[in-house]
């Protein structure tokens, strides 16, 4: 009988090894896939534009911040060779809807009288 008792015994002992041991593989795997995520979020988050007021010190005039979300789409109502131009080097588009959307804001700013500095930043 006590041989019985030693064998069952092991045989759960193994059981619960076996059991214990799948854990942690699954464990390893969903470490593995979180690290994988955090590395994405972290490269998405450098992406981010800066929080502007962080930026600037405390008590100076507020700021307008303007980012345009869809520069080749504008681009292709001006010119047919925008879009395809964009496939290509998109950074030049981009340069070249801000410049226009500097000039464009200028304008309407001085038919409203508004004395106001409008430039680019981050444009290489």
């Amino acid at each position: 009988m006590g041989a019985w008792l030693m064998v069952a015994s092991l045989f759960v002992v193994a059981a619960v090894a076996g059991w214990l041991l799948w854990r942690l593989r699954q464990l390893q795997s969903l470490v593995a896939t979180l690290e994988q995520d955090h590395r994405k979020l972290t490269e998405a988050w450098k992406m981010l534009p800066p929080d502007a007021s962080a930026l600037l010190p405390r008590g100076t005039a507020p700021l307008i911040s303007i980012e345009i979300l869809n520069p080749v789409e504008l681009a292709s109502k001006e010119s047919r060779f925008a879009a395809p131009l964009g496939a290509v080097a998109p950074s030049v588009i981009r340069r070249l809807v801000y410049e226009r959307t500097v000039l464009i804001l200028q304008d309407e700013l001085v038919k409203y009288g508004v004395q106001a500095e409008v430039r680019t930043h981050g444009m290489a």
